[in-house]
């Protein structure tokens, strides 16, 4: 049906459609790897396993934070390791800032770390790495929620996901290939922000 004078002159008048708030406008995040609303969940950084997560920048920014969230603290670890890497792909993401020392992990709550001046171009990998060395209790930092049973996915198609390497020691690689096939992917992703 095509549309009229008088339909376009009552289209005018409809209220407009406000947009949703986003983690940009409430907490100033420019590059993160999912909403905050979607990190509801507490995964474990589990000893010798090199965790990472990645995403890629929508926006060029000059970033000066990057933060990252302990849901449940450790205890009984030996080390903590936490980087932050950008690069053209994920064939090859360079360690741009590192982090160490179990008092990142001792308390739960966000964390900032001071970046100093990290150029971020729009399309670069952003990725995040975590590794905890000793026996203990990991930490758990935000993440999905995971999906129950076996291998279940959280979200059709665009599933958000983590890779893991186990046997894996201080300190954190210089550069990273996630897609080696030595990496497993995990079902579920931890968050991470630039800003």
């Amino acid at each position: 049906m095509p549309v009229d004078g008088v339909d376009l002159a009552t289209m005018g008048q409809l209220p407009t459609v406000e947009a949703q708030a986003t983690d940009t406008t409430l907490y100033g995040d420019q590059v993160s790897t999912l909403r905050r609303a979607d990190a509801i969940w507490g995964e474990t950084l589990s000893p010798g396993y090199l965790t990472v997560w990645a995403t890629i920048a929508p926006r060029s920014l000059i970033a000066s934070v990057a933060k990252f969230c302990v849901y449940a603290a450790h205890t009984g670890l030996a080390g903590f390791d936490f980087g932050v890497y950008v690069g053209p792909n994920l064939s090859s993401v360079d360690r741009k800032a590192t982090v160490s020392g179990l008092a990142w992990i001792a308390t739960v709550g966000m964390k900032s770390i001071n970046l100093g001046t990290l150029t971020v171009n729009r399309g670069d990998v952003v990725a995040f790495a975590g590794l905890t060395t000793g026996s203990g209790t990991a930490p758990r930092l935000a993440s999905t929620t995971p999906a129950t049973g076996a291998g279940a996915s959280a979200l059709l198609n665009e599933t958000p996901y983590s890779v893991y390497r186990s046997g894996q020691a201080a300190p954190l690689p210089t550069t990273l290939n996630l897609n080696d096939a030595a990496w497993t992917r995990a079902n579920q992703k931890f968050w991470g922000s630039l800003r």
